[in-house]
C-alpha cells in the first residue's frame, strides 16, 4: 500500500512516472530507435529486441478515442518487435486502461511497488553502510569502459535469468551510449573477491534520480550486496544535486529498499501480448 502521504513525498508517484517515462524514451533514442509521441501517449522502439525497453506509457488519453489508440498502439509496437509492454502507473488514463488493454488481448505480466526516498534526511555516513556492514572484499565501481560492460553483462544475465538472446540485446541497449560519466544513465557493478556479482543503474531525468536495473546473481543474495550498490548508485544522484529518488520494485527487492529508506507511493503494472 503507498505510505507517501503529504511532505516530502508529496507527487513521488508522478515523479517516477516521469522518470520512468524519459529512461524509456532515452533508450529510443540511439541509432535504430524510434520514438513516438504526443500529449496522450509515448511510444517507444529501442532498436533492440528486448520488453523492458519497448514500450507504450505516459498514457493520458481521453476515453472517446482510448479504444482506438490503444489498437493504434499495439499495431505499431507489434509491427517493430514482438517484445513490448504497456506501462500502467498512477498517471495512466483513462481509469478503466487496465480493463481497455486486456480487452485488446494484452494480460498483465508484472505488478510491482514504485518507491520514493527524500534523500535530504539522509544521515551522515549513509551509503554501503545503510544496512550493515557489508561483506569482506566488497567493492563497487562505475562501469566507465568495455570491460565493465562485459562484467555487468555478465550479472544482468545470471541475476535476472536472462537467456542468451535477450541479454545479447540487453548488452546492445547499453553499449549503444558509450561511458561518459555525464549521461543521464550510469551503471555501477558489485563485486566480491573480484567475481562481479550485483549491478545497478542510475537516470537522473525528471527533476529526479531514477534507480533502476538492479540485480544480484543468486549465491551472493542475501548478503547486503544488493543494497550496497544500490547506495552507491544513490550517492551519485545526491552528489549531482537531487533530492527526490525513485524506483521500481520486485518483491524480492521490497525489504532492501525499505531498509534503504524508500517507501512505496504507487504501483506500477505491465501489459503484454503473449
Amino acid at each position: 500500500m503507498a505510505d507517501a502521504g503529504p511532505g516530502p513525498l508529496a507527487g513521488a508517484a508522478e515523479s517516477f512516472d516521469a522518470n520512468f517515462g524519459e529512461l524509456l524514451a532515452w533508450y529510443s533514442s540511439w541509432p535504430g530507435g524510434e520514438l513516438r509521441r504526443d500529449a496522450e501517449l509515448q511510444l517507444a522502439w529501442s532498436g533492440v529486441r528486448f520488453r523492458a525497453t519497448n514500450t507504450a506509457a505516459l498514457s493520458d488519453l481521453a476515453p472517446a478515442s482510448a479504444t482506438g489508440r490503444i489498437d493504434e498502439a499495439v499495431a505499431w509496437l507489434s509491427a517493430r518487435t514482438d517484445r513490448w509492454r504497456w506501462l500502467v502507473g498512477p498517471t495512466s488514463r483513462p481509469v478503466d486502461l487496465e480493463e481497455r488493454l486486456i480487452a485488446a488481448g494484452l494480460r498483465q505480466v508484472s505488478d510491482g511497488a514504485g518507491m520514493a526516498l527524500d534523500m535530504g534526511d539522509r544521515p551522515t555516513g549513509w551509503g554501503s553502510r545503510a544496512d550493515e556492514p557489508p561483506p569482506y572484499g566488497l567493492t563497487i565501481e562505475p562501469v566507465v569502459d568495455a570491460a565493465g560492460l562485459d562484467r555487468w553483462r555478465v550479472v544482468q544475465q545470471r541475476g535476472l535469468g536472462l537467456d542468451d538472446e535477450a541479454t545479447e540485446a540487453w548488452f546492445v541497449a547499453h553499449r549503444r551510449p558509450g561511458f561518459d560519466p555525464a549521461l543521464p544513465l550510469r551503471n555501477w557493478v558489485a563485486s566480491l573477491n573480484g567475481v562481479a556479482v550485483a549491478a545497478a543503474a542510475l537516470f537522473v531525468g525528471a527533476g529526479v534520480a531514477g534507480i533502476y536495473n538492479v540485480c544480484t546473481v543468486p549465491e551472493a543474495r542475501g548478503r547486503g550486496i544488493g543494497g550496497a550498490v544500490t547506495a552507491a548508485a544513490l550517492d551519485e544522484g545526491a552528489a549531482r544535486g537531487f533530492r527526490l529518488a525513485v524506483l521500481g520494485s520486485s518483491d524480492m527487492g521490497y525489504p532492501v529498499y525499505r531498509r534503504l529508506g524508500f517507501r512505496e507511493v504507487s504501483r506500477v503494472r505491465s501489459y503484454a501480448l503473449l
